[in-house]
C-alpha cells in the first residue's frame, strides 16, 4: 500500500565538507561547535541546508534533491526527526517522524489521488487512520499498512462496517448497499462466510448458511408476497429437502432441484379442489406432478437406452469423416450433460448446427447430450462416451493439423466437476483433471475447450498448454446463470456463440464481447430487484490465451468460405430445440 523508504532507514551523513555560518570546519574528528549552521551534500546528492551537532544534522533543516525532492523539517542525530514534510515524485508526506522513519500523526498523498491520514508506525499506515483512493474510502484501524481490525468502507455503491483481516472483511459486519440491498452476518476472506442475513429491496429475505459469498446448506427465504420456505439451499436457490409454504397458503413438503419441486414430495392445497383433492402426492419434475404413465414410460426408455447405447454410440463415431489432407480441419465435440434440464441440449444442438454451416465442421461434429427427448434414440454424455470420442476424433483427424474445438455445457461444481446427469441414472461425473487427461492422451496437438458451467474456470489449469485455448463461463470460485429448463441459452451460450461469434473477427474476439454483454446482463439482474445474488457475485468468465493456437486458427479461418459465397445458406433458428 505504500512503498518502502530505504533511503531513511540509515543516518544521513555528510558526504563532502561543508562551509560553517562562523567558520570553514573540516571534518577530522575534532568536535563541531554546537548549533552550526552550514550547508551540506548528502551521500545521495542532496543538499542540506541547516543547524548541525556534533557533525550531523540536527534542529530544523532543508534537504533538496537534484530531482526536485524535498525534505523541511527537524532532524536529530542526522535523521528526520519530529515534525516534517518529505516531497518525492511519486509521493508527499507531512507529519511526525521518528529516527528518520514516519511514525505518529501524519498525511501522505500521492499524485493519482491516494490519501492517507492517520497514525503511523516504521513507514507504514498503523493505528487509526482514514485512507481515499479512486475506489473508496476506509476509515478505521491498521497494521502494518493493511486494514486490520475494525473499520467502515465506502463506496458509491455500498458501504461496509465491521471486522477486517489482512485487508479483506473478516468476522462480523454489515454491508449496505445503494440498490437497497442489505447484508448481516459474518465474512471470510472478502466474503460472506457463515451465518448471515440477506435481503434484497423488495423485502426478500435469506437468512442461514452462506459459503464464501454463496447461500448454501440451511436455511430460510421469505417472500415479500408472504411466501417462505425453510430447508437445503444451494447457489441460492431451494435445492434439497424442505418445506415451502406459497402467499395463497398451499405448503409442499419434499425434495427441491435448482428452486423447484423436483423428487417425491406432497403438495397440500390452502383449499379442497374442485375434485374434492387437498393434497397431490408423488414425484415432481421441474415443479409439476409427474404422470405415473410418463415416468413409467420414461423408465422404460432409460433401460432400453442402457442396451442400446453402444450401438447408438459407435454409430454416431463411424459417421466421423476422415481429415482432408489438403487443409485444416477443424473437428467439434459438443456435450450437455444434465439431463434434467433442456437448455444444455438445446444450447449443443444451436452450436452444433452454427459450426456445420459457418465453420466447415459438417461431417466432422459430434454431440452426446443427456435428456429426456433424446434418451432412446442418440449417444448420452457419459464419461466413457466422452473419452471414446475424444479418442475416435483423434484416429480421424490429423492430430498434428487439425483442430478440436470441445465445448460442454452443465451444472458445475466447487470441486470442479462437470454435471453428467440422465434422468433415471446415476452417473459419475467429469472432473477437471480427468478431461485434461483425457486431451492429452489423445494427443491433439491444437485445441480450443469452452466449458460453460458453475465454477468451470477450474477447468483451465488442468487443461491449458502452449497448443489449447481455453474459455470458461465462470472464475473458478464463481457460478455462472440461465441454467433453466425452460430457457434456450445459458447466459454464457447465447452471449458466446448466439450473439458474439456470427460477426467475431476470432474465437478470441468473441469471448471479449461475450464478457461484456454478461457481465451488463447480470448487473441488470442484480439492480432489478429479481435476482438473488449481491453484485459481487458476477461469473467472470475466464480465458486462457494461447498465441500459437490463435496463429494456427488464422490459417484455419482463411480457407473457411467467404461471405459472399455462404451468402445462401439459410439462416440458423434462433432456437436450438424443443
Amino acid at each position: 500500500m505504500i512503498r518502502s523508504f530505504s533511503r531513511f532507514s540509515a543516518p544521513l551523513l555528510l558526504a563532502l565538507s561543508f562551509a560553517g555560518y562562523m567558520h570553514l570546519f573540516v571534518y577530522a574528528g575534532e568536535r563541531t561547535p554546537a548549533a552550526v549552521l552550514a550547508d551540506a551534500v548528502t551521500p545521495d546528492g542532496g543538499k542540506y541546508r541547516g543547524p548541525m551537532v556534533d557533525g550531523k544534522f540536527h534542529g530544523h533543516g532543508i534537504i533538496d534533491w537534484a530531482n526536485g525532492e524535498r525534505y523541511e523539517g527537524g532532524f536529530e542525530d542526522g535523521l528526520f526527526s519530529g515534525k516534517g514534510k518529505l516531497t518525492t515524485e511519486t509521493y508527499a508526506y507531512e507529519g511526525e517522524f521518528k529516527r528518520g522513519r514516519m511514525a505518529g500523526q501524519g498525511r501522505y498523498t500521492v499524485p493519482s489521488g491516494e490519501t492517507y491520514v492517520g497514525q503511523f508506525a516504521d513507514n507504514l499506515f498503523n493505528g487509526h487512520g482514514k485512507y481515499q483512493d479512486g475506489g473508496g474510502t476506509y476509515e478505521g484501524n491498521f497494521v502494518k499498512g493493511v486494514f486490520q481490525g475494525t473499520g467502515k468502507y465506502t463506496t458509491s455503491d455500498y458501504e461496509y462496517k465491521g471486522g477486517f483481516k489482512q485487508g479483506k472483511y473478516a468476522g462480523q459486519g454489515q454491508t449496505t448497499y445503494k440498490n437497497g440491498r442489505r447484508y448481516t452476518g459474518t465474512y471470510a476472506d472478502g466474503l460472506f462466510h457463515g451465518k448471515g442475513r440477506f435481503e434484497t429491496r423488495d423485502k426478500l429475505i435469506y437468512e442461514g448458511n452462506f459459503d464464501k459469498g454463496e447461500f448454501v446448506g440451511q436455511g430460510t427465504f421469505q417472500g415479500a408476497d408472504g411466501s417462505h420456505y425453510k430447508g437445503e439451499f444451494k447457489n441460492w436457490k431451494f435445492h434439497g429437502k424442505g418445506k415451502f409454504r406459497d402467499a395463497e397458503g398451499g405448503e409442499y413438503q419434499g425434495e427441491f432441484k435448482y428452486g423447484s419441486f423436483d423428487g417425491q414430495g406432497t403438495y397440500t392445497y390452502a383449499k379442497a379442489q374442485a375434485d374434492g383433492r387437498t393434497k397431490d402426492v408423488g414425484t415432481w419434475r421441474y415443479g409439476a406432478l409427474e404422470d405415473k404413465l410418463a415416468e413409467e414410460k420414461a423408465r422404460n426408455d432409460v433401460e432400453t437406452a442402457l442396451y442400446n447405447q453402444r450401438a447408438m454410440l459407435d454409430k454416431a463415431i463411424a459417421a466421423i469423416a476422415p481429415q482432408d489432407p489438403d487443409k485444416i480441419d477443424l473437428y467439434l465435440l459438443a456435450i450437455g450433460g444434465d439431463g434434467s434440464q433442456e437448455v444444455f441440449r438445446r444450447e449443443v444442438e444451436f452450436v452444433r448446427k452454427q459450426f456445420d454451416r459457418d465453420f466447415g465442421t459438417q461431417g466432422r461434429s459430434l454431440a452426446l447430450f443427456n435428456s429426456r427427448h433424446t434418451v432412446a434414440g442418440l449417444p448420452m454424455a457419459t464419461v466413457t462416451s466422452i473419452r471414446e470420442s475424444i479418442a475416435a476424433i483423434a484416429r480421424r483427424m490429423d492430430k498434428e493439423n487439425d483442430i478440436l474445438f470441445l465445448y460442454l455445457t452443465s451444472h458445475g461444481s466447487k470441486d470442479h466437476k462437470f454435471t453428467l446427469n440422465q434422468n433415471g441414472i446415476e452417473l459419475p461425473d467429469l472432473g477437471a483433471k480427468e478431461l485434461g487427461k483425457l486431451l492429452k492422451e489423445s494427443g491433439i496437438r491444437w485445441k480450443v475447450a469452452v466449458i460453460s458451467a458453475c465454477y468451470s474456470g477450474g477447468f483451465i489449469d488442468p487443461i491449458k498448454d502452449k497448443y489449447t485455448m481455453v474459455m470458461t463461463a465462470a472464475r473458478h470460485d464463481r457460478t455462472s446463470f440461465g441454467c433453466a429448463d425452460e430457457n434456450d441459452f445459458t447466459y454464457f451460450g447465447k452471449a458466446f456463440f448466439h450473439d458474439a461469434l456470427p460477426t467475431a473477427a476470432s474465437f478470441g474476439d468473441a469471448f471479449v464481447t461475450a464478457r461484456k454483454l454478461i457481465e451488463k446482463r447480470e448487473a441488470e439482474d442484480f439492480k432489478g430487484g429479481d435476482g438473488d445474488k449481491p453484485a459481487s457475485s458476477h461469473s467472470e468468465p475466464q480465458i486462457h490465451h494461447s498465441a500459437l493456437l490463435e496463429q494456427h486458427l488464422k490459417q484455419w479461418k482463411a480457407q473457411l468460405p467467404s461471405p459472399q459465397q455462404s451468402a445462401g445458406k439459410q439462416p440458423l433458428a434462433s432456437l436450438a430445440g424443443k
